[in-house]
């Protein structure tokens, strides 16, 4: 009886195979080669490190990196544009119950600022 192989079998991606991606056809060949992974941002993040410490242009990657996937490290990923999320309130000692919403899919980074609006049942965040 034969059998396809290699067509119920994992690959493994490693973080050389999107330096060379990135090398030969820039974003567009790392994007290919992460598409539908669980872990592409800490291989695309190691594999920026290592161009980085090679003296390598990386311009353009840390720019994708940084918009796909954030600072990294702990957490939930950074949602998409129209994602919907479910967030539950937090409270410290005895202040009031607040929420800690991701502001990157704004484009809003760090010093920038936002216009919230309060209404009886929705909070409204929009870039200023």
């Amino acid at each position: 009886m034969a059998t396809k192989k290699g067509a119920g079998k994992r690959s493994i991606v490693s973080f050389k195979d999107v330096q060379i991606a990135y090398l030969l056809d820039g974003i567009s060949g790392v994007e290919k080669i992460v598409a539908g992974r669980k872990s592409a941002g800490a291989i695309i993040r190691k594999a920026l490190r290592e161009l980085k410490q090679q003296g390598r242009s990386v311009d353009a990657l840390e720019t994708y990196v940084g918009e796909k996937f954030g600072s990294g490290g702990r957490g939930r990923s950074m949602p998409n544009i129209g994602e919907e999320r479910k967030y539950r309130a937090q409270q410290i000692k005895t202040g009031g119950a607040f929420l800690r919403l991701p502001l990157t899919p704004l484009g809003v980074k760090k010093g920038g600022s936002v216009r919230v609006r309060f209404e009886s049942d929705r909070i409204v965040v929009v870039k200023a």
